[in-house]
């Protein structure tokens, strides 16, 4: 994890088993209650038409709503002309991938995202070592996802990894990966519960 952060310049990595799972824990953890301006159930998540079933399917798993607009023919990635249009005051965050290798718009999707106070989540399960202005890809934005399937670049003796700069977030999709929840205790004898006293609640 920390090699894996030093080479893309981030300063969080949590490794899971796969890049399937690093979307679902990813967008996951935009819901939790420990994160600023949260995701609530319901609330409407902008992916594309054409994309990877791990990615859409989060969506739904978490009880969003996806609101889907078209890709570009030639690169299979979001057309990023269409965004604007797509959001509405339920919108709440961007999933995006960078499709084959091939990376999206980022600088306009971040701009849109900034200005709406949108979360936005970059898939680069397909684009380890792919650049944007420069910059490695799914560095980017609040939360980026990668694939270490025998088909893609790299093993690292776990199937995919989630990156943030965020703590708090970090934090989050940590719990939510060995926990299966947004709550975190370190064990104490004398109180088994937990720090928070939640430790087995529903």
């Amino acid at each position: 994890e920390k090699e894996f952060s030093a080479f893309l310049g981030i300063n969080n990595t949590v490794l899971v088993n796969s890049g399937s799972s690093a979307n679902l824990v990813a967008l996951s953890s935009l819901l939790s209650e420990q994160v600023d301006n949260r995701i609530n159930q319901g609330d409407e998540v902008i992916t594309t038409a054409l994309t990877f079933p791990t990615t859409f399917n989060p969506i739904i798993q978490n009880n969003l709503t996806p609101v889907v607009i078209d890709v570009e023919l030639d690169t299979l990635n979001v057309d990023a002309s269409k965004i604007n249009e797509a959001i509405s005051n339920k919108t709440k965050a961007l999933f995006f991938a960078h499709t084959l290798g091939n990376p999206f718009q980022i600088d306009t999707a971040l701009d849109i995202a900034k200005k709406h106070n949108l979360f936005l989540v970059e898939d680069a399960c397909d684009a380890l070592g792919s650049k944007y202005n420069g910059k490695l890809v799914g560095t980017y934005g609040d939360i980026g996802t990668f694939s270490f399937y025998p088909a893609h670049h790299i093993t690292m003796g776990e199937g995919g990894a989630i990156v943030t700069n965020n703590k708090r977030l970090s934090k989050t999709i940590k719990s939510l990966r060995d926990w299966g929840r947004d709550c975190f205790c370190e064990y104490n004898e004398t109180n088994p519960n937990g720090a928070c006293r939640k430790r087995f609640d529903s």
